[in-house]
């Protein structure tokens, strides 16, 4: 199945088989991006599903890290913001019903983490 969209403002642009993870680029700024192999997806397993997941969650990291500066472990709010928006839209743009559904089912595992890690 060859699938085709554009993607991005950070994320990803799915071209046949890959898409393209890269940051928004600003005025002077340089864009990066990473590639995402999407050939031997079938999206019929959920196993394919969760490993392009991922794959759109580590090319998210590459493209938006690096994650806290060196010596530190707090998390930059710039990579925050960037990966979930990144992999926000990655996601959209795959536009697989199948890949949506994991997406949400990792947010709400996440923020459930989250909420009984803050009690």
């Amino acid at each position: 199945m060859a699938l085709k969209a554009t993607m991005l403002t950070c994320v990803a642009v799915v071209a046949s088989s890959t898409a393209v993870c890269s940051t928004p680029a600003r005025t002077g700024e340089i864009q990066h991006s990473a590639a995402v192999y999407l050939a031997d997806v079938n999206f019929n397993r959920p196993g394919d599903v969760a490993a392009l997941y991922e794959r759109i969650t580590y090319a998210a990291d590459q493209v938006c890290g690096p994650r806290a500066t060196t010596g530190s472990y707090y998390t930059s709010p710039g990579y925050l913001r960037c990966y979930a928006k990144a992999v926000e839209e990655a996601v959209a743009r795959v536009n697989r019903p199948e890949l949506a559904a994991y997406y949400t089912a990792q947010l709400a595992r996440n923020s459930k983490a989250a909420r009984l890690a803050d009690q």
